[in-house]
């Protein structure tokens, strides 16, 4: 493994270097991208230069504006040596007069010292993220013979030297989730487009190494899974993979699906290509886990060779400063390896929580209540450790209270301090897993345990949760879908499903309700967990509530209802209360019909089709609750030009007011756009809208039973709103039946020849509301996978022979 000098570790006592050093960059600071040919950076500079709200600078437009021609022209006309020249002063007049708040695409395929050193000038100053992928898909892409992508590689590892991030752009052909092509009677297919896979992966990037991660989650919804760090939560597992087994896995990632809070990647070989190796095993756990990563350099792996100190402490900075390039959200750092490697680290930790160790070893380990431990801890928090984690080694010594007494000490000590992971372990890993609340070391049902593997023992998360209810630390819920029309529901079998995957003893029932008392009888028992609400609840219901999310509000619609059951009124205490039963007398609700639909929605819409503000047009039908949802998912998107269909006029003009005023509030209408961003069309018989391009997104929301003052479900779509020239997609939000006369109407288009039309059906909708239902309500990771499944084979078992065949 080829060493890097600047890891050269310095001899003396632990000290933290300035603040410049630590890649924490000021919030204006321009992203800057390089990295070879083929590597992505223009697509990833635009997805950034979006998520953003910045102006994205390419090197080559900026090329052509200061000489005056394109850079190939430019070395033909002058030969290799003046463009290597110009180069370097485009590329450094480029970077001065952009230095804030862009995003900036440089084409350094071709480098030459001046540039490199033209770069690392901004090193400190500003994140510069070295994008690659792998070999095997950049010789496909290129097309270049061996001899020549070769070079174009040996040149590409360069950058690492003159970068401060690193970005592993991964092409992950198998998509997520299962099609549904097998049922003549679905219409969509549930695998995600593989860019929505890495735009979504970019920008979670992003948002941490700029430290927007924890903000936009939390302002997006304070209960969901990224709004509060698994640290602070309580009952959460880390699954520990270690890379020796990844690399030999042979079933897909994903299959491990909701394996924790966590995942602990421990790095315990040394393969020759080692740093390309571990940036793919980091990228491929974000893709197919969605888990934050603790990253771990094992100091001694088993099974591996003796390392001298000198070799081994060189060899493990860079591995650790590696993880740190990759933008980790924590990582391990054991506090009794050498002191200068400790400093160095420290001092370029980033945005990255540090997670200080401490392993005491051996027989006759100090009791809890020795004042070892709480010395070590104060010096990790002195050290300007997030997290301390401490594990003792014990025989027949253990003992869970005295603990306990050193966990009390610990929380009596002021605050802000680090939290505290504690616990005992055997030859046999840890014992008892559940002895601490916080982030315990877990495996999985599908991995043998490794031979190598020294703390987790036969523990999973399933497997502890189901103690966890067992002991009553926690307590069985039940949980309901409340509506008038709620007997097809398939949230049920979803639910229940997920419970299992989870051994949680919970229930879920669709139950009908059609008045207020039925529905306050329900949510004030003391076994309430919580509902997802149908009509006519989603709006009446609001004043009804002591606390509302800002997309409920937004909507003016809710579908989401939580007890609150905190002993204080801090959104922490109420979120860790989940899966506690009692009295309660709040209630909190939330919208996410409108996040289902932008999911859905972001799968289908194809890149000819992307949302443009100034010229994209969007079609909702009905003014329900449910199209409330639908028109706050299209602004989200990017939207501003909405139209309305509805049998009542009066109620979707009230519909269109409520979120132009809301576009108003939000200062969502620039210049270009001086009109609402919600209009309505009178008539089905009318034309489209003169000046307006035809609608790219169509999203039906008429309820199944066809109430609510909305157009029944036989609506058929009129043929001059159908005449897109790219096409677009159709959402059709009902699923009883399944085959709405809309989805038959859009079908036979598509046998006629117009395929750029793509149906997406009410069940694949349903499957992610339940999906983040689940996660709300519970505070635990949906398994994806499994409760797609339920649904479809429920449908497919209850409802496919009663829908039309057609």
């Amino acid at each position: 493994m080829a060493m890097i000098e600047s890891n050269v570790i310095p001899d003396g006592p632990i000290t933290l270097a300035s603040r410049t050093k630590r890649r924490v960059f000021p919030a204006d600071s321009s992203v800057i991208l390089v990295g070879c040919r083929g590597a992505g950076k223009r697509t990833l500079g635009f997805i950034a230069a979006k998520h953003l709200g910045r102006r994205l600078v390419t090197e080559d437009h900026f090329f052509e504006q200061s000489t005056g021609c394109s850079r190939a022209t430019f070395l033909q006309k002058y030969g290799r040596e003046t463009f290597n020249q110009q180069m370097a002063i485009v590329l450094a007049r480029m970077l001065k007069l952009n230095q804030a708040s862009c995003v900036i695409e440089c084409g350094t395929g071709t480098l030459s010292p001046d540039m490199e050193e033209i770069l690392k000038s901004y090193v400190e100053t500003n994140p510069i993220i070295y994008i690659h992928r792998d070999k095997d898909d950049l010789y496909k892409l290129l097309r270049l013979p061996v001899a020549d992508a070769e070079r174009l590689l040996v040149t590409d590892q360069k950058h690492r030297d003159f970068s401060n991030l690193e970005y592993f752009n991964l092409f992950d052909p198998s998509g997520e989730g299962q099609a549904t092509e097998d049922s003549q009677l679905r219409s969509a297919l549930t695998s995600s487009a593989k860019l929505v896979g890495a735009k979504q992966d970019f920008k979670n990037f992003l948002d941490h190494i700029l430290g927007h991660g924890l903000t936009r989650s939390w302002v997006a919804n304070p209960f969901s899974m990224k709004a509060i760090p698994p640290e602070y939560r309580n009952h959460t597992y880390v699954f520990c993979l270690r890379l020796s087994t990844l690399i030999n896995l042979d079933v897909d990632l994903a299959i491990l699906e909701a394996p924790g809070e966590a995942v602990e990647l421990i790095i315990d070989i040394w393969p020759s290509d080692i740093l390309d190796l571990i940036a793919t095993q980091v990228a491929l756990i974000r893709r197919k886990l969605d888990l934050p990563i603790i990253y771990s350099v094992e100091e001694n792996p088993r099974e591996e060779r003796k390392r001298p100190l000198e070799e081994r402490d060189a060899m493990d900075l860079e591995l650790i400063l590696h993880g740190l390039r990759l933008g980790v959200e924590y990582l391990s750092l054991d506090l009794e390896r050498s002191t200068g490697l400790i400093s160095h680290v420290l001092a370029m930790r980033g945005r990255t929580k540090i997670i200080g160790n401490y392993i005491i070893k051996g027989f006759g380990a100090p009791q809890w209540t020795d004042g070892i431990y709480v010395e070590r801890y104060l010096l990790a928090q002195q050290l300007g450790c997030q997290i301390v984690r401490i594990a003792r080694f014990c025989a027949v010594d253990r003992s869970d209270e005295l603990r306990q007494i050193f966990i009390d000490r610990i929380k009596a000590l002021p605050e802000p301090k680090p939290c505290i992971i504690a616990y005992d372990f055997s030859v046999f890993g840890v014992v008892l897993p559940f002895q601490g609340e916080t982030m315990n070391p877990v495996g999985h049902d599908s991995l043998e345990k490794s031979a190598r593997e020294q703390m987790v023992g036969v523990s999973t998360a399933r497997g502890t949760l189901r103690d966890v209810f067992r002991k009553g630390r926690l307590q069985p819920l039940n949980f309901y879908t409340l509506g008038s029309n709620v007997y097809y529901s398939a949230s049920p079998s979803m639910h229940r499903a997920a419970y299992e995957h989870y051994m949680m003893p919970h229930t879920f029932d669709a139950r009908r309700c059609t008045s207020f008392e039925e529905v306050d009888r329900i949510r004030r028992e003391p076994g309430f967990g919580g509902a997802s609400l149908a009509a006519p609840f989603k709006v009446a219901i609001m004043p009804r509530l002591n606390h509302l999310s800002s997309h409920a509000i937004a909507i003016g619609a809710v579908n989401t209802l939580l007890p609150l059951r905190g002993d204080t009124d801090s959104i922490l205490d109420h979120a860790n209360a989940r899966n506690r039963a009692g009295a309660a007398t709040k209630f909190y609700g939330d919208n996410t019909d409108w996040s289902s639909i932008v999911t859905c929605l972001r799968r289908a819409i194809s890149p000819r089709n992307s949302v443009q503000p100034s010229r994209t047009t969007a079609l909702v039908i009905g003014a329900g609750g449910m199209a409330r949802a639908a028109i706050y998912a299209l602004i989200k998107l990017g939207c501003r030009m909405i139209f309305l269909s509805n049998r009542t006029r009066g109620k979707a003009d009230d519909v269109a007011a409520h979120f132009n005023m809301y576009a108003l509030e939000q200062r969502l209408l620039g210049r270009q756009n001086e009109g609402p961003v919600c209009r309505v069309i009178d008539s089905a018989s009318d034309p489209w809208p003169e000046g307006y391009q035809q609608p790219t997104m169509i999203l039906s929301c008429i309820p199944a039973s066809g109430t609510d003052d909305n157009p029944p479900v036989d609506f058929r779509m009129p043929s001059q709103w159908l005449r897109s020239p790219t096409g677009g997609v159709v959402i059709e939000l009902a699923y009883e039946p399944l085959i709405t006369p809309l989805v038959v109407q859009v079908r036979k288009m598509r046998e006629e020849g117009n395929t750029s039309w793509v149906i997406v059906d009410g069940l694949e909708v349903v499957g992610e509301m339940a999906m983040e239902a689940f996660e709300l309500m519970t505070g635990r990771q949906a398994p994806r996978r499994l409760m797609r499944r339920v649904c479809n084979e429920t449908w497919e078992k209850t409802y496919a022979p009663f829908q039309p065949q057609r």
